[in-house]
């Protein structure tokens, strides 16, 4: 995702210096930095919880009661408070991340809202930033001139539609890619919508829009269809992936040539009329990169074997979130001893406000990994044995 994010952001500057972008457009484009837009796209996934999407759901409901003025927890919220505040350095707090790096790490430029006044649940279902972390966020809008309140959705800056396409292309193509590998995604199966594993893909995503309509795309089952067989036929390879050299060249190819299509289709423009920049994607490519993400959707998220693991997540979740946010108490009502120390300063330093305990234990969780997350959860609830050594040191 870096690269591509990095290798767009060249390209757009290379098309403006020969003069294939005008107007205001091409000022912006010229602005740009490619190390920072690397920079927006590797800390874009730095918020992700353990687990992914089941353990912000799980956080988002635990928590609810406890942060209430404020959104309880959103991944890109999360990455901008870790390169802000949480991550820590000689110097203090934060990386100490340039403001058009910051800028482009703000997917969502905007704070969440209970009731939007703009655009009906817009800033509730995804927000880039939490109430508690809008110094941060002033430090990097600073001279974007797009501000948040109830008269304005702030747009997104250049760099952050550049880190949002780079990660939904490389998002499609690697993951799709990948599970073709494992053997999970029948690729091969695919351009020809005469074969029954076609007819079967009608299934799985008829059943996928009716177990999900919030989240499904803005396209009918027909036009995802049709956009998974027009790649299908001109990329994939004809055959099972068996693990041989010729194997591994057609999927780079594969990568390759789809990575190029999809990245040359974004395209900044200026629309004279307005004196505004426009950022375009083709269409079709927009769509045939939804029809590969849901691929990945109907044939591996919702894999019935996957629902079982997910349940055993969903308890990992909630029960550490209980464990700690009962420890989190002050005196006797708690033992903050089994904090990091840091949380536990955190804690020490914050008093006993019901909403800045819970936010120090969702912080604590969502920055486990997932091993972590579950031998920590083993460790808390008396799962097995730990000598005191391994203990201490699982804690430093």
């Amino acid at each position: 995702m870096a690269q591509v994010g990095r290798r767009n952001a060249e390209r757009l500057l290379e098309i403006a210096a020969q003069d294939g972008i005008s107007g205001r457009a091409q000022a912006t484009v010229r602005s740009l930095d490619p190390g920072a837009v690397e920079a927006s796209c590797l800390a874009h996934d730095l918020g992700h919880p353990p687990f992914g999407h089941i353990a912000e759901a799980e956080l988002n409901e635990i928590a609810n009661d406890y942060i209430q003025d404020d959104g309880v927890f959103e991944g890109n919220a999360q990455s901008f408070r870790i390169v802000t505040w949480l991550a820590q350095r000689s110097g203090g707090s934060g990386l100490n991340l340039t403001r058009q790096t910051l800028d482009g790490i703000l997917k969502y430029p905007w704070r969440w809202w209970r009731q939007d006044p703009l655009q009906a649940r817009a800033r509730e279902r995804k927000w880039g930033f939490y109430k508690e972390d809008d110094e941060a966020y002033a430090f990097a809008r600073a001279f974007s001139g797009r501000v948040d309140d109830d008269e304005h959705l702030p747009e997104r800056s250049l760099e952050a539609l550049i880190m949002e396409w780079a990660d939904d292309l490389t998002y499609a193509v690697h993951d799709t890619d990948d599970f073709f590998r494992a053997g999970l995604i029948p690729l091969h199966r695919l351009g020809e919508p005469t074969d029954d594993e076609f007819k079967r893909l009608h299934e799985l995503l008829e059943d996928a829009k009716q177990a999900d309509l919030t989240s499904w795309p803005r396209y009918t089952v027909d036009q995802l269809l049709d956009a998974i067989g027009t790649v299908a036929a001109a990329f994939a390879p004809t055959g099972g992936y068996r693990h041989g050299r010729d194997d591994r060249r057609l999927m780079r190819r594969f990568d390759s040539d789809l990575i190029t299509r999809y990245m040359s289709a974004f395209r900044v423009e200026d629309v004279v009329a307005s004196g505004k920049m426009r950022v375009f994607v083709n269409p079709d490519i927009v769509r045939e990169v939804e029809a590969l993400k849901m691929l990945v959707r109907v044939y591996v998220i919702r894999r019935p074997g996957l629902a079982v693991v997910q349940h055993g997540q969903q308890r990992v979740v909630r029960e550490l979130f209980e464990a700690y946010y009962a420890a989190s108490g002050e005196g006797k009502d708690g033992d903050r001893r089994i904090f990091p120390p840091g949380a536990k300063r955190t804690l020490d330093e914050g008093g006993n406000e019901p909403a800045r305990r819970a936010r120090v234990v969702v912080d604590l969780i969502a920055g486990l990994t997932e091993e972590t997350a579950v031998e920590l959860h083993r460790r808390l609830y008396g799962d097995g044995t730990a000598v005191t050594l391994d203990a201490t040191a699982h804690m430093a």
